[in-house]
């Protein structure tokens, strides 16, 4: 399967992470709930963030590029395969291959990338967090539409020094229990 392929198959995802969740309602502890508010304010505090990423898809293949986002924007341009780039806004992603010319629309609206693209990002309501981790400088929340948990998983790692969030990585987990990771550099 080609990288392409590979890519969309990843982002038109749902998870069954996600359906485990059951109602779409998970009894989140106090120190839960303020991790999750710390996350939202760090999400939505972002102007723009910009870094280098590292990629595996599904089948193992990886990929590189930078990465750029600000509250309902974001933006993959990939070094590596040279010539890709995705852009995802106002519940769409477009991907783009300049060594084919083909360009694919399609929307977000069932896929576990769009819940990182509203603007302001509220992680309650409409989203559900299915789980918070945190360890030694580390924190990890889960995220799953609340109507449709099937719909697909982002998860969101961040490392947590001194209180002061970075987002270190995205895991996205699809219906046919296929993961894309990215890592984020710096």
């Amino acid at each position: 399967m080609g990288r392409r392929a590979a890519l969309l198959l990843s982002l038109s995802a749902a998870t069954t992470v996600a359906a485990c969740a059951g109602s779409g309602s998970t009894a989140l502890s106090p120190a839960d709930q303020a991790d999750v508010a710390r996350v939202e304010s760090y999400l939505n505090g972002l102007s723009t963030f910009s870094a280098g990423f590292s990629q595996v898809w599904p089948d193992g293949g990886v990929g590189e590029g930078i990465l750029t986002y600000s509250p309902g924007d974001l933006k993959l341009d990939y070094t590596y395969p040279r010539g890709l780039s995705m852009k995802a806004a106002n519940g769409h992603l477009v991907l783009r291959d300049d060594r084919n010319g083909s360009v694919t629309h399609m929307g977000l609206s069932h896929n576990p990338l769009g819940l990182l693209l509203a603007a302001p990002i509220r992680l309650s309501g409409p989203i559900t967090v299915t789980s918070v981790l945190r360890g030694p400088e580390f924190l990890q929340v889960s995220l799953a539409r609340t109507a449709m948990p099937s719909d697909g998983l982002l998860t969101l790692q961040f490392r947590d020094h001194g209180g002061a969030l970075a987002l270190q990585g995205l895991r996205l987990v699809d219906d046919r229990r296929r993961t894309t990771t990215f890592r984020i550099q710096g």
